[in-house]
């Protein structure tokens, strides 16, 4: 009784969470690229393979 956890005392916490958010950041810009990439080809492929559609004048 009256005895409260000790905080800060793993540092394995810290590489864990760090980790953690490092690999989620770049899991999600992954799939983000991968799916603008995937339509990118997909309207390729729609316009007979030429690029001119996504050219400006």
């Amino acid at each position: 009784v009256g005895k409260q956890p000790i905080r800060e005392t793993n540092i394995y916490m810290y590489l864990y969470f760090v980790f953690f958010i490092i690999f989620g950041s770049f899991f999600t810009l992954n799939l983000f690229i991968g799916v603008i990439i995937d339509n990118f080809n997909e309207q390729k492929k729609k316009a007979g393979g030429s690029l001119e559609m996504f050219m400006t004048e």
